[in-house]
């Protein structure tokens, strides 16, 4: 099967969108080691400056938190974003592994704090074609004592194998933070997300050089047992 340039393929995706207005306003594209990043950096919010490390985009926010406290109910801070990813010619995508980290306080028995939301990726040529992943605490909430802060890391994964050979897939992540001090307690629920890296696992291309090596592997495994049949 014939490869399409995954750089001129997406290239002319964004092209097209730019002509139809749907790009995004102001595109920035940030460069892994085996695809690159494009989204819109006015829309990021609460998620604040995006970096990248190897084919991991990640965010270090500073104001991503909700809090409540002495019976002021819920609490919900949220913010979703939208990136293009585009694998480097002789890449072919994996997975996606989402990890989060921050830290929290939960004074008082009905106090509750909750990290919540979920990645979700599609072909960018086919947008039926799409899977999505929960993003779940790693471990329960414990109550904090004398105020001190404690860590909490959240997950979620999204395997690629049904759009391995895309030129694009666009991500969406969708972030919640929850707070809760029920009414009429003397509680206090406080979450801060800190970090929030989107790794995205890609597998190399082989090369025709070696298709043809493991063709005529077969061949000659074939030739060796068709002899030994003989």
């Amino acid at each position: 099967m014939k490869r399409v340039n995954k750089k001129l393929a997406a290239g002319m995706i964004l092209l097209g969108q730019t002509l139809t207005g749907a790009a995004f306003a102001a595109s920035v594209t940030l460069s892994g080691t085996t695809v690159d990043f494009s989204f819109d950096d006015a829309l990021l919010g609460l998620f604040g400056q995006a970096n990248v490390a190897g084919d991991n985009l990640y965010f270090t926010p500073t104001s991503f938190s909700a809090e409540s406290m002495n019976g002021a109910g819920f609490d919900l801070t949220k913010q979703t974003i939208n990136v293009k990813v585009t694998a480097h010619d002789g890449w072919d995508f994996s997975s996606l592994a989402l990890t989060e980290r921050g830290d929290y306080l939960r004074v008082g028995d009905t106090a509750k704090v909750v990290v919540s939301g979920q990645i979700r990726a599609f072909d960018t040529l086919s947008p039926l074609n799409e899977v999505t992943s929960s993003i779940v605490a790693s471990g329960a909430f414990q109550q904090t004592d004398d105020f001190i802060t404690q860590n909490w890391q959240a997950n979620a994964a999204a395997n690629l194998a049904g759009m391995s050979t895309a030129s694009m897939v666009n991500v969406t992540l969708q972030n919640i933070l929850v707070a809760q001090s029920p009414m009429g307690t003397d509680t206090l629920a406080f979450i801060e997300k800190k970090y929030a890296g989107l790794n995205v696992i890609t597998t190399p291309v082989p090369e025709a050089e070696t298709y043809a090596m493991m063709l005529a592997g077969l061949g000659l495994i074939g030739f060796v047992v068709r002899r030994r049949s003989a």
